[in-house]
């Protein structure tokens, strides 16, 4: 199964929060794919971190408030 094809999978789940959203997603992957559904949710998981690219820590002033700079 390709990184897209799993994205579309994630897309097509029943509007819920993100963490259903994934977990549903997860369920039919793994049915597809004969993996664990805990191995589908990884392997989804990292596809969507991937696509939504890399999150700058420097623009949430919030973390930088609370002494937690990313350096």
């Amino acid at each position: 199964m390709t990184k897209g094809n799993m994205i579309e999978w994630f897309k097509s789940a029943p509007m819920s929060s993100r963490h259903e959203r994934m977990l549903w997603a997860a369920h039919k992957i793994a049915g597809l794919t004969g993996t664990t559904a805990g191995g589908a949710y990884q392997m989804l998981l990292i596809t969507l971190i991937e696509a939504e690219g890399r999150l700058d820590l420097a623009g949430f002033n919030d973390l930088q408030m609370a002494g937690c700079e990313h350096r």
